[in-house]
């Protein structure tokens, strides 16, 4: 059996309060004092009581902070409900979850929001899709080390801050399964186009190009990569790209969607009636990617699981914040999943 907060309190000569404040680390408990009863929690097996906690809490809960870009795109809205669905399971735990989302890549506009989080709202912990530019980066790692704000990242990641871990994929890995995939299904041979949204501050979308192209050089070197960038993420931009890449590039062999816009290279296809012969791989594994695999316009379909990168980053710091209990690594990648026609029924009923 656990020891209990009396028990602790006995053994150190302190008084039940004053075990409570220091092993919550709500402060008004001397330096040396809270070390001992640290130390004595520890030896002795002490584990928190976390709906006890959370009954102590209920007037003044704790408040995470999330900042999401891109939310306008269907798989940044699967993260989004996924973590709106833990925040209503956390907010039993007297934890209020408080979202700020963008539609853009903005840096500048990123930085506005986790500053009005931390000022305004008072957050004790922040899961950010972060941008990859350096503003960002100093920000986070201003609000680490000078008020000890827990940090997570999730689905894009600042691998060079201090934030306590990663929750996604390992995006340069997907580029380079993405590769192999395109060699098998090329030959080998022929031109293949990586398409591309701006990526100058999203990191997942220039790894997956950067794992793409080491590959391609390794394994397929006859492959001959043509890359065309596109204005944005969004169907008609990447419509437009593919329709003039397919006149420019005839006999164009595959091409590999690296970002969002996936509809609209794969009605470009159809128009053209290229759909049957030029290879398609694509990331995200939403509603109408999945139709287009079924209907064979897509060859391959990478998947991310959406539900743990929505989730896991909120558990975690609520674990962290609650419990005191420190993510267990730096990366918490998901699953890298090729989908194929054949295997992807279930996913569509």
């Amino acid at each position: 059996m656990s020891i209990t907060l009396n028990q602790i309190a006995e053994l150190c000569g302190v008084s039940r309060g004053t075990v409570d404040r220091a092993l919550h680390n709500k402060g008004n408990v001397r330096p040396e004092i809270a070390a001992r009863i640290k130390r004595v929690a520890a030896e002795h097996g002490y584990t928190p009581n976390r709906a006890g906690m959370a009954l102590s809490r209920a007037s003044h809960p704790i408040r995470i902070g999330v900042v999401m870009h891109s939310s306008q795109t269907p798989f940044m809205q699967l993260v989004l409900d996924s973590c709106r669905r833990e925040a209503n399971r956390l907010s039993a735990f007297s934890t209020k979850v408080i979202f700020r989302l963008s539609r853009s890549l903005d840096p500048v506009e990123q930085v506005s929001m986790i500053e009005e989080l931390v000022e305004e709202q008072h957050i004790s912990g922040l899961a950010i899709a972060s941008l990859h530019s350096i503003l960002v980066e100093n920000k986070l790692n201003e609000l680490i080390q000078k008020r000890n704000l827990p940090v997570i990242t999730f689905n894009t990641d600042l691998p060079h801050s201090k934030r306590f871990c990663y929750v996604g994929q390992d995006n340069f890995a997907a580029g380079r399964t993405s590769a192999e995939l395109m060699r098998l299904v090329t030959g080998g041979h022929g031109i293949v186009a990586p398409i591309i949204g701006p990526s100058e501050y999203h990191f997942a979308y220039s790894e997956r190009l950067a794992g793409f192209q080491s590959e391609i050089a390794q394994i397929a070197p006859q492959i001959a990569l043509r890359q065309t960038n596109i204005a944005a993420d969004d169907d008609a931009c990447a419509m437009q790209a593919t329709l003039t890449l397919l006149e420019q590039v005839p006999e164009l062999a595959g091409i590999y969607a690296i970002t969002p816009g996936y509809a609209g290279v794969c009605q470009a296809l159809i128009q053209t009636g290229r759909a049957q012969d030029v290879r398609l791989i694509l990331h995200d594994e939403i509603t109408t990617n999945l139709h287009y695999l079924k209907d064979g316009v897509v060859d391959f379909v990478i998947g991310q699981d959406a539900e743990m990168q929505g989730a896991l980053p909120l558990s975690l710091l609520a674990d962290f914040i609650q419990l005191r209990q420190r993510p267990a690594k730096a990366h918490f990648f998901t699953d890298i999943r090729v989908l194929l026609k054949y295997n992807i029924d279930n996913l569509l009923q």
